[in-house]
């Protein structure tokens, strides 16, 4: 690891140590409370008159087999994102506009013992070479996107959509594992699960209790959600930078994918190839709800996973010509698709990631 790489993870764990993630040398604050304390409402409300800044932060390391060989590569992608949220309109009956801006990006990328990538937008002396992961980054710094709410905090519609599409495309858009991870931190979905925070029991919950929820999971280096089912459950109280708030844990269960039965033989085939399949994997976390901000402020996600992936290649019968190409007799009475050419990839990938409230100022007219 070269001296930058060792200063740039030095950083984030003093960055996540400050955002107060857990650490096995950092003592934390006891849980308190008992089963038999009243229950308590953890609907989600963003509050009107104030700005909440929040901070996003991944770390994805890969193990990969490089192409063609049984060398495996070592990636790891580091990715931050820091962003404003501030409500624009409320209405009568309590649903309102709540307007997401990003205000800055990081990301540096690693193979091996080398840093392929790095790129912080706040940083104006950094000298940077503009491929284009780094050109898509530099588009996502101050795009805005409006999310109308319900009185319960639910999504109804979400503008700015096709500016977003246009930041996250457009030219040479880039491919590999940092792709993978622009495509999924970077989305809708990815920001109004954040802005819902749908975690939250939607009943009042007692010390103990638990609910689970149905959603989809990233996958790691392959960029494609696999869906699972998560079981929160309530623990206690902790103090989480000088506030009172409810400590939820949760873990993750995979759920194997449901195959589409309207599919044609070679259907199934090829997408069996482009969807990768999961083998094992495991998703662990903490989030903490305040009841004085009346969000979630920091939660944090541990997830590995092990999936294959399959290329396929269809083997096509010869036309006219002088190139010789091997015919595979096929059973017209049978249902078997057309014979094809697979390689299979195994990828192990670790994932953490943590959203942490950083700041709450008065919103400025």
């Amino acid at each position: 690891m070269t001296n930058l790489s060792r200063a740039a993870v030095l950083i984030l764990a003093v960055l996540l140590g400050v955002c107060g993630c857990k650490r096995s040398s950092i003592k934390e604050a006891p849980i308190t409370g008992r089963a038999s304390d009243g229950a308590i409402t953890m609907t989600p409300r963003w509050q009107e008159g104030k700005r909440f800044i929040f901070r996003v932060e991944s770390v994805t390391s890969s193990q990969v087999p490089r192409k063609n060989t049984a060398q495996i590569i070592q990636t790891e992608t580091s990715l931050g994102q820091d962003l404003a949220f501030s409500v624009t309109n409320v209405a009568p009956d309590g649903s309102r506009v709540l307007q997401m801006e990003i205000l800055a990006v990081q990301m540096e990328t690693g193979r091996d013992d080398g840093i392929t990538t790095s790129f912080d937008s706040g940083n104006k002396v950094m000298q940077v070479e503009d491929t284009p992961i780094i050109q898509r980054l530099r588009k996502f710094v101050g795009l805005k996107l409006q999310f109308h709410l319900s009185p319960s905090n639910k999504v109804t519609r979400v503008d700015g959509i096709r500016e977003l599409s246009d930041r996250q495309s457009g030219g040479n858009a880039g491919r590999g594992a940092a792709a993978g991870v622009i495509g999924r931190y970077f989305n809708q979905q990815f920001y109004r699960d954040l802005v819902e925070m749908g975690m939250l029991p939607k009943t009042p919950v007692k010390i103990g209790d638990t609910w689970a929820v149905d959603r989809p999971a990233n996958s790691g280096a392959s960029g494609n959600p696999f869906p699972a089912v998560f079981t929160y459950t309530f623990r206690g109280w902790q103090q989480r930078d000088g506030a009172n708030c409810a400590r939820l844990e949760f873990v993750g269960e995979f759920k194997p994918a449901t195959a589409r039965t309207n599919d044609s033989a070679v259907g199934q085939i090829v997408r069996a190839a482009v969807q990768p399949k999961l083998k094992e994997g495991s998703i662990t976390g903490q989030s903490w709800y305040s009841p004085e901000h009346t969000l979630a402020v920091e939660t944090i996600y541990n997830q590995s996973i092990t999936a294959k992936s399959t290329s396929v290649r269809r083997v096509r019968s010869p036309k006219t010509g002088t190139n010789s190409v091997e015919i595979v007799e096929m059973d017209d009475d049978t249902n078997a698709p057309p014979p094809v050419a697979t390689t299979t990839t195994t990828t192990t990938s670790h994932q953490t990631t943590s959203i942490k409230l950083l700041e709450v100022e008065p919103l400025q007219p």
